[in-house]
């Protein structure tokens, strides 16, 4: 490649990535407000954003390098005045992004987003809200980075006056080289913008790090911040079924009714390993119905456990299940929250409750914690530890997803030695994930999805049978709660995506703190993961105000269970389960001998909920 060009392109990315180095380091030093970290923990912010930036980068030169792809082709004898309207336009106003976005996350704890950019709709109220700024400060800060900035673009852009000596034209042999040089260049730009060739397309996780948010905010780009936030769906609340009172008339008049909660465990202060396992049904097991063993090991933990067999995923994706187990927050239609950073750090968070009252917290997970944003959230969450693929040998990269189970539970035990009592511990399985590889040989012979689907089951719960042998052995076994909850529920056999079997999962919990009255008794109450935060809470007299969709299982003698699909949901109580499509308009009540009455007062319920939960979303 010429190397005029390569020099035009180191121009322009090193030109964007000192200006994204000057905006972290206006912004730490705005915003910081915590005493005492070292040289290093304020210098980290900028390496760990170092691809993010590159993205960032990326996006703000598309102009340019659709300028040069059209110079392979045509020539252009004007690159220098175009380069320098280009610089005159952007710089400004990246400026002012930069600035406003120092002040909006002192005063609102999130940078420049489109939420924020709303607000220009609303001149006074805004003018009055940044009365009490700096805006001496900010005005200067403003013009003296725009013009020493506008000043080098300028002086970049003079150094370019054309692409003629790069440019085709007709010559048809050095067409067919620039055609070339041109998918080349255009295959390296989709992958600065992507920000390499991992899994996950980059995201604010990629730069996550730290337990404390101004760190990880300063990490953030923000102009990829804001271009992200422009690719979110404009959120308005489309289920306006009822009126507020009406919704909270729903509410009350439901079914569900309170006892004293009993006290299921023998120690207020516990160790809690939470193990959520990647899509594994409830049908599996036995002691829910199965009648094949494919879960032997936890069916025995299960024997000598409580088992609550009737409860339910919110939706059918893990990004959906971790909130849902973890903030006790219901899964809305066509909206993943972790991928919303902004709304998601407002949530109640189970971990933070029990890092607020002197536990260690640490999250495990032999695949990408990036993934789906998942990583930022689970920061947010109050995890002071994240072990992911990063931790584990390169050689235990074994599946399409990271490590698998058995090699996950090997390192979960070596790092939970190295914890100090008490912790709250969560485990991420991915073995059962599709392609559903596993390093076995497999027990069921076929290669269609459900028997795969069911080795896989069987080589995760062998992994577990193996794992709660050897913590066994531990010392702080005896001192250890052990939660068994599925992220979400799976297609069996003939099963309808939308229908209530798809979303059937298992809970269960064991350990030696476990009353001797509870252990191989079953609970009935139907309930949803997101009732999980609320129960657990209540056993160790912990604040549960902030979990408003939890409901305790314990005391909760009627429950219900509320999930969601593509645009609609389901709601599922004892005599009756409806599932209702928005896009068609159509309910469909799975028990052909309720009344009308209570198909309408169920069908109600359901509508009050998706309306409350969506609009609860939005004010956030």
């Amino acid at each position: 490649m010429n190397k005029r060009v390569l020099k035009y392109f180191g121009h322009l990315i090193l030109f964007w990535m000192i200006f994204f180095s000057v905006d972290r380091l206006l912004f730490l030093i705005y915003n910081l407000d915590t005493p005492g970290l070292s040289f290093f923990q304020l210098i980290e912010p900028f390496w760990r954003a170092l691809r993010l930036d590159l993205s960032a980068a990326c996006y703000l030169i598309i102009p340019t390098f659709l300028l040069w792809l059209i110079g392979l082709l045509i020539p252009i004898r004007s690159v220098s005045l175009l380069l320098k309207v280009y610089f005159f336009i952007f710089v400004p106003i990246l400026v002012l992004g930069v600035v406003a976005s120092m002040e909006i996350y002192s005063e609102w704890g999130y940078k420049l987003n489109r939420d924020a950019i709303d607000y220009l709709k609303y001149p006074k109220e805004l003018w009055a809200s940044s009365l009490n700024s700096p805006l001496g400060l900010l005005l200067i800060i403003y013009l003296t980075s725009t013009i020493l900035f506008t000043k080098w673009g300028l002086h970049i852009a003079g150094k370019f006056q054309n692409f003629s000596n790069i440019s085709s034209g007709l010559n048809g042999k050095k067409l067919i080289k620039n055609v070339g040089i041109a998918i080349t260049g255009f295959i390296a730009f989709l992958v600065c913008i992507r920000g390499g060739i991992q899994l996950a397309p980059i995201n604010q996780s990629f730069v996550y790090y730290s337990n404390n948010p101004t760190l990880n905010a300063t990490a953030v780009n923000t102009v990829w911040n804001l271009i992200y936030s422009y690719s979110r769906e404009d959120h308005k609340n489309s289920y306006q079924f009822f009126t507020t009172d009406e919704i909270e008339s729903k509410f009350n008049k439901s079914k569900e009714t309170y006892t004293n909660t009993p006290k299921i465990f023998s120690m207020q202060k516990p160790n809690i390993i939470m193990i959520v396992l990647e899509g594994v049904a409830a049908e599996l097991f036995e002691s829910m119905g199965g009648r094949n063993k494919y879960t032997s090991n936890m069916d025995r933990l299960i024997k000598n456990g409580l088992l609550f067999d009737q409860i339910f995923a919110t939706e059918t994706r893990t990004d959906r299940g971790i909130v849902s187990i973890l903030s006790g927050y219901p899964s809305l239609p066509l909206i993943s929250l972790v991928k919303q950073p902004d709304k998601a750090a407002k949530l109640s968070f189970l971990p933070k409750h029990f890092l607020n009252n002197e536990y260690e917290t640490v999250f495990f997970y032999g695949g990408e914690s990036e993934f789906a944003n998942i990583k930022s959230y689970l920061l947010n969450a109050g995890f002071n530890q994240i072990i992911d693929k990063n931790d584990f040998d390169k050689k235990d990269m074994n599946s399409k997803w990271g490590a698998h189970d058995h090699i996950m539970f090997k390192k979960s035990l070596s790092e939970l030695k190295k914890l100090t009592e008490p912790f709250f511990a969560t485990i991420l399985t991915l073995s059962s994930h599709e392609p559903f590889e596993v390093p076995i040989d497999p027990i069921l012979k076929g290669e269609d999805r459900q028997t795969l689907y069911k080795n896989s089951i069987i080589y995760t719960d062998e992994s577990v049978g193996r794992f709660m042998s050897s913590i066994k052995e531990e010392p702080y076994f005896q001192n250890t709660i052990f939660i068994f909850i599925s992220d979400h529920g799976f297609r069996m056999g003939d099963g309808h995506n939308r229908y209530p079997r798809r979303y059937h999962i298992p809970l269960f919990i064991y350990g030696d703190p476990l009353g001797k009255k509870w252990r191989g008794r079953k609970i009935s109450v139907i309930g949803s993961q997101t009732d999980l935060a609320k129960t657990i809470l209540n056993q160790f007299d912990l604040n549960y105000n902030g979990f408003i969709f939890s409901r305790d299982l314990l005391n909760n003698v009627y429950g219900n269970a509320f999930y969601t699909f593509n645009n609609g949901f389901g709601l599922i109580e004892e005599e009756q389960s409806v599932i209702y499509d928005h896009d068609s308009k159509s309910v469909t009540y799975l028990n052909n001998f309720v009344s009308d009455s209570v198909n309408q007062f169920l069908f109600d319920k359901g509508r009050a909920k998706l309306q409350k939960t969506y609009q609860d979303f939005i004010d956030r």
